[in-house]
């Protein structure tokens, strides 16, 4: 789990110091009115990653009413992540969408972001074995998944909107 939370955030320091060269401005601009901003699109990053932690919290407070991840599960991730690949946009949950606030600071979000890192690898630390195999996670399309299972979807989940936030500087850069 050490190693994937490592790859983690390599990537998003990665992405950091690639974003940090644009202003305030052009990390809030959206290029028409259906789309993210790059702004919008990390902070919903963000606001996945803590919600998943926050989730896994809860459900891992009550280790008996954990169940076992089965094989549909499995198959649904690999599916999502064929999705992804050949560039399906999904519809996200309400509740990592509504909260975004139109002009995001990336410096204060990047601070945030590396505070719930560390929550987020203290957590896995605190939990045994038993607990990191069962489904830790109930994604709204994919079922109970374990703790896996849920950093592979969390690194997939920023890759394709690290995709995205590329092709939203194209724009930028016009």
């Amino acid at each position: 789990m050490k190693e994937k939370l490592d790859i983690l955030n390599k990537e998003l320091d990665l992405l950091f110091k690639l974003l940090n060269k644009y202003s305030n401005e052009e990390i809030n601009f959206k290029p028409s009115l259906k789309k993210w901003s790059i702004g919008e699109n990390m902070y919903h990053l963000w606001l996945s990653e803590i919600s998943t932690e926050k989730y896994i919290r809860k459900k891992t407070s009550y280790p008996d009413s954990l169940v076992k991840v089965n094989s549909i599960g499995r198959l649904k991730l690999a599916i999502l992540y064929f999705v992804w690949f050949i560039g399906v946009k999904l519809k996200a949950p309400k509740i990592l969408v509504d909260p975004i606030p139109k002009n995001i600071d990336l410096q204060n979000l990047k601070k945030k972001w590396l505070e719930s890192r560390k929550s987020f690898k203290l957590l896995i630390g605190s939990l045994d074995e038993n607990i990191l195999n069962k489904g830790v996670l109930r994604h709204p399309l994919v079922g109970r998944i374990n703790m896996k299972m849920t950093l592979d979807f969390l690194f997939y989940h920023f890759k394709n909107h690290k995709k995205i936030i590329h092709k939203l500087e194209k724009k930028i850069n016009l």
